[in-house]
């Protein structure tokens, strides 16, 4: 005969001792996989999530395809492309050799490199790495197999450049800094960036997954490839790195992030520098915006201002990869999502549902793509898709993505491929009526009526574009050259 009083005393007293973070724990997965499950049936999930607490992985998982093309499944063994969360290994790379007296982070360019231009003298190794430099943001055309060794040329010969402000009054951010960077490497240390990082890094951390992508790399099968979220490949396609050029996976990204405030690769009391804050010389703590999201930066590395204090990373976009990687300092827990399905989720929106859940918060559910919602009609009748986006917005504006001019950026260029020229200037010129004070819209417009061959009219559109945002180089380009072929 069963003791039921025994088996009551018996389950109470285990129930002692089961960990209070176990309990919470078990419901915040559950809480992690509804939203995981939410966005991936949406259509706007496609990827690896990692999230750990204080020091233990709670929930790991990959939804979708590593390859579209060949059907191929994404596992959580993958490596998938980094693209600018790269960037802290690339400032660990420097802290290294600043630890081995090797240079200081006070070293000017006219030290490192006194061949570049003048202009870029007087910048320093720790500007370069808080995106204080000045410098712009790159130096180079993305193009088919892009190398470092292109960027340093055109450097060289960026002598009527300047600087977009006087190093350290502000930040801005910046892909050629971080290229700068590796080749200080390289140059410092007498290693090529991939054997530095290697010895250095990754093997020390166990990150045996993560490597530099080099030309060879693209006939892996192994690999992640990118794909823009409608079935077209967007794959990373160029061989610089410092800024980017990393691939990896959420476990080694773990492991890397574990690193942080242990003694592994370099003292932690020398780590501290990266988790300070870029200071202006009259003491202004600098930071930038993205929408409603405020951030400084340390040494490679973004650092959460508002709700999310205490919280540091980066994210990562190029072609169809979009990344983010965040680090709670203070409460130890890590979030870690890499996707390969174009830029569909609205990533910080993600991340910041996660944060509430392991913070116990009530969360929002990250919104739907407009562009997804409404590209198929408006492929087939262009008026009636923009009904429909007008409908949506007026009945169901908390679904859907409005408030990101990407969305229809992205559908109009999606009719520049297909070279319906007219539709696609129709949706840009929605675009701007829906975001007229942002440059880009301007810039997308241009382009609409240059590849329409209306050449006056994009010169129009691209001088606002310009007006808005007097940094936009590619306006400046494409004034420039419309002007040439206006003249032949």
């Amino acid at each position: 005969m069963l003791n039921v009083s025994f088996l009551r005393i018996s389950i109470s007293s285990l129930l002692l001792f089961i960990s209070p973070f176990l309990l919470l724990s078990q419901n915040k997965v559950e809480e992690i996989e509804n939203l995981v499950n939410y966005c991936h049936e949406k259509g706007i999930l496609n990827g690896t999530l990692l999230v750990a607490e204080k020091g233990e992985i709670i929930y790991h998982k990959s939804l979708g395809l590593a390859d579209f093309d060949n059907n191929i499944p994404l596992t959580e063994n993958t490596p998938l492309c980094l693209a600018s969360i790269t960037k802290q290994f690339t400032a660990m790379g420097i802290m290294i050799l600043e630890h081995q007296g090797k240079i200081e982070y006070s070293d000017s360019l006219k030290k490192l490199f006194p061949e570049f231009p003048t202009y870029m003298h007087d910048i320093t190794v720790r500007q370069l790495l808080q995106h204080t430099s000045g410098l712009k943001r790159t130096h180079y055309e993305y193009s088919d197999s892009l190398i470092n060794d292109n960027i340093y040329e055109n450097i060289k010969k960026s002598v009527d450049d300047k600087l977009l402000f006087t190093p350290n009054s502000d930040l801005r951010y910046s892909n050629s800094a971080f290229v700068i960077s590796a080749m200080i490497i390289e140059k410092v240390s007498g290693e090529t960036y991939e054997s530095f990082l290697k010895q250095h890094i990754f093997d020390p951390l166990g990150m045996t997954r993560t490597f530099v992508y080099k030309a060879e790399d693209q006939k892996r099968k192994d690999i992640a490839i990118a794909f823009d979220g409608f079935g077209n490949k967007d794959d990373y396609n160029i061989f610089t790195y410092g800024s980017a050029g990393i691939y990896s996976t959420p476990e080694d990204l773990f492991r890397w992030c574990q690193s942080f405030t242990t003694d592994k690769i370099i003292p932690s009391s020398s780590k501290k520098e990266a988790f300070e804050p870029a200071v202006s010389n009259d003491g202004k703590l600098l930071e930038y915006k993205i929408r409603n999201n405020t951030w400084s930066y340390g040494l490679g590395l973004a650092i959460y201002r508002d709700s999310l204090e205490g919280v540091v990373g980066h994210s990562g976009a190029y072609g169809g990869f979009f990344n983010l990687l965040m680090k709670d300092m203070k409460n130890d827990t890590e979030v870690i999502l890499l996707t390969n399905n174009g830029r569909l989720l609205p990533l910080f929106d993600f991340g910041y549902a996660i944060q509430d859940i392991l913070r116990n918060k009530p969360y929002t559910l990250p919104k739907t793509s407009i562009d997804l919602a409404i590209r198929e009609k408006c492929f087939d009748d262009l008026d009636k898709g923009i009904e429909y986006y007008h409908h949506l917005k007026k009945n169901d504006p908390n679904k859907y993505n409005f408030g990101n001019e990407h969305e229809l950026n992205r559908l109009g260029y999606a009719f520049l491929q297909k070279e319906r020229f007219d539709d696609a200037i129709t949706i840009f010129k929605l675009l701007i009526s829906e975001f007229p004070k942002a440059y880009n819209p301007y810039d997308s417009l241009g382009e609409g009526y240059y590849m329409n061959k209306q050449y006056k009219l994009s010169i129009k559109f691209y001088k606002k574009s310009l007006a808005l945002n007097p940094e936009n180089s590619n306006a400046e380009k494409m004034i420039s050259k419309i002007k040439a072929e206006m003249k032949k």
